[in-house]
């Protein structure tokens, strides 16, 4: 039976009204739906095959959130059918799209990403005091409000519990997340520094492509795989990212994406502070 008649037939179970399919993922797809009140929310149906470790770590890290920029967890259940059980959950719904979306038609400008920017440094900050790194911030992984300037971090699938036993195996390569947006650390599966400045490094890229358009380690010509390698390699910042960060005030970004997490922001308040000190 597909996903989407799965998401069908939960709709029909929980009295909900069925409205389209609006994203697929590695490990879930994703539904609009429509509540008894009409309202509309998101139903995500876990594919077979995903790691039931991984699931109730992602329930478990959204249910400790409670912050504005981070999506909003309502209700988890599983769905049997012909003896098979789906997990299922329900999320509020972001009728803003993604980042990704956002940026195909232009970077974020210079008001939008001091605000955009800001409001995630608080989520990441509210992720760091729960224990958790999120371990894949990126465009697809930021949607927006309706009000087309709140973003909200979702899809804990990948997060880490600091206080709990790692999931990933010492002997792997490469830690879980996606490289592109990935830090040193998880890059060479280095789980020992793996903390809340791993978050900070993929912020720090995300907001350079958002506004400066480009990764900071990418020189003229790279491909992705060049990028990703010169940031496993822990190689300097590129002469172009350097430049376009110092015309554009953004310094910040660069001490975000440092190499090593020891010279990136300590906390979360020094980098928000240093956040709002570059736009005065």
């Amino acid at each position: 039976m597909s996903s989407e008649l799965i998401a069908q037939a939960i709709c029909r179970e929980l009295e909900y009204q069925f409205v389209r399919k609006v994203g697929k993922g590695a490990y879930k797809n994703t539904y609009e739906i429509l509540g008894k009140n009409n309202e509309s929310e998101a139903l995500k149906v876990f594919k077979g095959g995903h790691s039931p470790k991984r699931s109730e770590r992602e329930i478990e890290a959204m249910t400790k959130c409670d912050h504005h920029n981070i999506g909003k967890l309502r209700y988890v259940s599983r769905y049997t059918h012909r003896g098979q059980k789906y997990l299922f959950i329900i999320e509020e719904f972001l009728a803003g799209g993604t980042l990704t979306q956002r940026l195909k038609k232009s970077l974020l400008s210079t008001e939008t990403i001091r605000i955009v920017g800001g409001q995630l440094i608080s989520a990441i900050a509210h992720i760091a005091d729960k224990d958790l790194v999120h371990r894949d911030i990126k465009p697809d992984n930021v949607m927006f409000r309706k009000d087309g300037i709140s973003p909200v971090i979702v899809d804990f699938g990948l997060v880490r519990n600091l206080v709990d036993t790692s999931l990933t195996h010492t002997c792997f390569i490469q830690g879980p997340g996606s490289p592109y947006y990935s830090s040193p650390e998880q890059l060479n599966n280095d789980k020992e520094l793996i903390d809340w400045r791993t978050d900070q490094f993929a912020l720090g890229i995300l907001l350079s492509i958002s506004h400066l358009g480009l990764h900071p380690y990418a020189r003229k010509r790279d491909t992705t795989n060049d990028v990703i390698d010169r940031v496993s390699q822990r190689e300097a910042l590129s002469n172009e990212f350097t430049i376009k960060a110092k015309e554009s005030k953004l310094d910040v970004i660069a001490k975000m994406v440092a190499p090593w997490p020891i010279e990136r922001f300590r906390t979360p308040e020094n980098l928000a502070g240093a956040w709002s000190k570059a736009f005065q």
